[in-house]
């Protein structure tokens, strides 16, 4: 029996449309399953989230020039419909009639997998039978299970960007859980005024990246008042006489509101992965290097396979798992290239290794920092906090770069694009930089490395002061 597809993407996440899109232009025939499905995570929040840091960073950026107006308040009406233009204009863009047009077969309803007579997606009584299948369905806000809460009441990240949440938010708020949307809430709630508790689970603030940058970070968010606790779980929620209290570690926190602000759930609800012998384990889809599942013709991005929350990261994958279900499965996943960003103010971007990770594979490792403050434009700016740490080997390899600063995010781009093309440090100086502009701290960063192998080369600089001498005397 042949196949109706030559490819079926199940999930209405931005991967999903990306993957189906680029399937038709491929001259594939394409099937896209839109699930709908209540409080799935997608770019929209992102959306807003950034939206949110922009305008409070100009809000206290006003203060700051005007301090005799603090009493001025932040209409936060404002925010969420900002977000809404901006989503409204990207939902045109993907709606199911601009995805048909391009020839994607796009069905609306709820997908399940199943194995027999054939392997195919039935959707709402339809079988839909194809050489290969890509899950992108993302992941949802699930609540932790936490004592008493769900009788007590709380907000999700998402719940804010309605207007009437976010106006009415009370005085004293309590956010759960360290996503990059939680921390980069804390900050701007904390700007407009609230007082706000960050509660994490892990050991320390932001385990998984640099330990300088989130430290430096946690700092910044201390500084400005926002209360952190590390390793203290939330135990128990209670109502006492009209508050919240929260039982973290041996500590009892009051507050007005508690935000969850967790990494989301993978979202496989009713797909029967067991049933077509997709593999789960720790709460991801278990995927090979070619994101291909314990089934080979299922492949599987995003959400699904673990890791950050990224739009950006997913649409990776779903690039890499197209190219082998539609051509021939030799492609694999590369992470070591990808940056990303947290967009609090002043915002943190990484890529590759940390300086730990990379101590644990090489024995010739280098760190080369240079701070914001050096840079003219920071100071034009008065953004001087934060600097660009690169993480080279003694040949000037890039393994790693991380920065916390202005625009942090789009710096990150030069330096992962100089470890893709195995660019090493020392060519970064030969890039004109325009001036004055945030980007001349890569140019001084790789000065720095030049001066620092300079100072160690004893020979070069005997041959370099020998030189001078002769040119001097031969030419006098």
């Amino acid at each position: 029996m042949t196949n109706d597809y030559d490819l079926v993407v199940i999930g209405s996440t931005p991967e999903a449309i990306y993957a189906a899109s680029r399937a038709a232009y491929l001259k594939a025939r394409v099937a896209l399953v839109l699930q709908p499905i209540e409080g799935h995570l997608d770019s929209a929040e992102a959306i807003y989230s950034r939206r949110f840091t922009h305008v409070t960073h100009l809000f206290n950026q006003f203060k700051e020039i005007y301090p005799e107006n603090l009493q001025l308040s932040l209409p936060l009406t404002r925010v969420t419909h900002w977000g809404k233009e901006v989503n409204t204009i990207l939902a045109e863009i993907n709606s199911p009639a601009y995805l048909s047009a391009l020839g994607i077969d796009v069905i609306i309803g709820s997908g399940e997998l199943v194995k027999l007579p054939q392997q195919a997606v039935v959707v709402e009584g339809r079988k839909l039978r194809s050489q290969a299948y890509l899950l992108a369905t993302g992941a949802n806000l699930i609540t932790s299970q936490i004592e008493g809460l769900e009788e007590v009441g709380y907000l999700t990240t998402r719940d804010l960007w309605h207007p009437d949440k976010l106006e009415f938010l009370p005085h004293h708020l309590a956010i759960v859980g360290q996503s990059p949307i939680g921390i980069e809430l804390a900050q701007n709630l904390n700007r407009l005024g609230k007082d706000v508790t960050l509660i994490i689970e892990d050991q320390q603030f932001l385990p998984h990246e640099d330990s300088e940058t989130a430290m430096v970070l946690q700092a910044i968010l201390e500084s400005e008042g926002i209360k952190i606790y590390t390793q203290n779980p939330v135990t128990q929620v209670r109502r006492i006489e009209g508050k919240k209290w929260l039982q973290v570690g041996n500590y009892g926190i009051e507050s007005d509101e508690i935000i969850i602000a967790t990494q989301p759930y993978p979202n496989w609800d009713g797909l029967n992965l067991e049933g077509v012998g997709v593999e789960i384990r720790e709460n991801r889809i278990l995927v090979n290097e070619k994101l291909q599942t314990t089934n080979p013709r299922i492949y599987a991005c995003g959400s699904l396979i673990g890791g950050y929350n990224f739009s950006h990261i997913a649409q990776y994958e779903a690039q890499i798992a197209l190219k082998n279900a539609l051509f021939f499965p030799r492609f694999k996943v590369n992470y070591s290239t990808i940056p990303y960003g947290i967009f609090t103010d002043p915002s943190l971007a990484r890529v590759g290794m940390t300086e730990a990770q990379a101590k644990q594979c090489y024995q010739d490792i280098k760190i080369i920092k240079q701070p914001f403050k050096n840079i003219s434009q920071s100071q034009i700016l008065g953004e001087t906090i934060g600097f660009c740490k690169l993480v080279v080997r003694k040949n000037g390899e890039i393994l790693g770069g991380h920065i916390i600063g202005s625009q942090a995010e789009e710096l990150i781009g030069a330096i992962a694009l100089a470890m893709q093309q195995k660019i090493k440090i020392g060519k970064l100086i030969d890039l004109v930089y325009p001036y004055p502009s945030l980007s001349e701290i890569l140019h001084q960063i790789a000065v720095e490395w030049q001066l620092e192998h300079l100072r160690k080369n004893k020979r070069l600089q005997n041959w370099l002061e020998n030189w001078f001498i002769w040119r001097r005397c031969w030419f006098s």
